[in-house]
């Protein structure tokens, strides 16, 4: 889904009106308000919306939202009762180049047949895969689909294809996090029957093999474009035989990606080290061209490491600044792990505090199990975060927003959190009173949506 400018929350709770204008010079939009403000549902119907579920609309309490999108398009979507248990919404779209409302009606019916077969130990990633506590394994989110005969989560979108609602729905991807629950056991209650492991995977432990298969992706990819450049590597020397090569910009070059590469195999992405070095004597028009050549296959094997390369290294800044005693290592298979900085020895992830568990899970998840250009909803990041953790914080998220194209609408009421950034912060408020049914709250008036609604 593009990128959000205001939603607005008419009867929330059947009470509540809120309007929220998103951050323009920044990625990040802070909602803030009491407990009771209605700042987690709020979240929690703009990613039900966001990803068209909607069992998730159903759940919540509300008569109409607004979506405004900085492309100038409006969403509504307006909830009308029906008979028998079932839900009825009806979508409004309209662009700038268009003043007539399009509708789409569209019914949710509570299902009553038999979930899915999922064992309790198969669980699912915010990505969509879903993961083996047992073996430690990734299930693509299209295999786990058929061996378990999950529902497909992506049906209404593809039922929506052809209509005018579709673009709205082109590339979306939103995230809700629900801090409460990243740090907590992987495996759910009652699931200790046998062939179950004694220590049940933590959800860090879950992120960071998602992280392996990442990285595992990345040099698959490397590989690919190696054995592609050597085949071709005949044939380009050819063209390249009358090519006039500078031996001070080839030199410039060279180092430059020398560098890129060290760093690589520094963070353990590319795991064998290129041995060459370049000529201390002024080299020859034939080796400048084979030089030439070199480099072009060396930069093109590094890039698919890159934009992995730059998350690993965020996740390792973020890390390293505020564990204590813990240094972040990438193995030769390309597993996350902690290891001492006092004595070198590893450290099991269910070493971790608390504290650390939830900072680990919170930035790893952003950074490799969010898509890019994701709309991320986030409910009180403070939880389990030491004072100093919550004052960085922002600038951290802000970083991550900036290397993945992020949104991100994050609910809180720790000052720690906001640490001066009053600029972000959206306040919602709690209506002086419960107005009796059937009437409206005079004291907060909900401006903004169009008065006519068609039925």
């Amino acid at each position: 889904m593009h990128k959000i400018s205001q939603v607005e929350v008419k009867s929330l709770f059947g009470y509540m009106n809120h309007c929220v204008g998103f951050s323009t010079d920044s990625p990040i939009t802070i909602i803030s308000g009491p407990n009771g403000s209605g700042k987690t549902h709020l979240l929690k119907v703009l990613h039900a919306i966001s990803v068209l579920d909607l069992e998730g609309l159903a759940s919540i309490d509300f008569q109409e939202v607004r979506i405004s999108f900085q492309d100038k398009r409006i969403l509504r979507v307006v909830r009308q009762k029906k008979g028998g248990g079932s839900e009825v919404f009806k979508f409004f779209g309209r662009t700038p180049s268009s003043r007539a409302w399009k509708t789409l009606t569209m019914e949710y019916e509570p299902d009553d047949e038999d979930g899915p077969e999922v064992p309790t130990w198969v669980l699912q990633l915010p990505s969509g895969d879903w993961y083996d506590t047992r073996t430690e394994r990734l299930i693509p989110a299209e295999m786990a689909k058929r061996r378990y005969n999950i529902p497909d989560r992506l049906a209404r979108i593809k039922m929506i294809r052809g209509s005018w609602l579709a673009p709205y729905y082109d590339d979306a991807s939103a995230v809700f996090i629900d801090t409460k629950r990243l740090d907590s056991t992987g495996v759910r209650p009652g699931s200790y029957s046998r062939g179950i492991p004694r220590h049940p995977q933590t959800r860090v432990q879950q992120y960071s093999a998602q992280v392996a298969a990442q990285v595992s992706e990345a040099r698959r990819k490397s590989l690919n474009e190696s054995l592609d450049a050597d085949q071709s590597f005949a044939a380009r020397m050819l063209q390249s035989a009358h090519t006039s090569v500078k031996e001070k910009e080839l030199k410039e070059r060279y180092q430059r990606i020398a560098d890129q590469h060290a760093e690589l195999h520094a963070s353990g992405l590319s795991v064998i080290p290129v041995d060459v070095t370049f000529p201390d004597q002024k080299t020859t028009p034939t080796t400048r061209r084979i030089l030439d050549v070199f480099l072009d296959d060396w930069e093109r094997k590094l890039q698919p490491l890159l934009p992995i390369h730059e998350k690993l290294k965020l996740l390792r800044s973020i890390v390293e600044t505020k564990f204590t005693g813990k240094a972040l290592d990438l193995t030769a298979r390309g597993i996350l792990r902690f290891r001492s900085t006092y004595d070198g020895k590893p450290l099991p992830m269910r070493s971790l505090s608390s504290g650390e568990q939830h900072l680990f899970a919170v930035f790893t998840l952003l950074l490799f199990s969010t898509r890019q250009g994701s709309l991320v909803l986030i409910d009180e990041p403070e939880i389990s975060m030491h004072a100093a953790w919550k004052h960085a914080f922002l600038e951290d998220i802000e970083e991550v927003a900036r290397i993945s194209d992020l949104q991100i609408a994050l609910a809180t009421h720790s000052s720690s959190v906001i640490r001066g950034r009053w600029d972000l912060v959206k306040e919602i408020k709690v209506p002086n009173m419960t107005p009796p049914p059937g009437t409206s709250d005079e004291d907060e008036p909900f401006e903004g949506l169009d008065p006519e609604v068609e039925a």
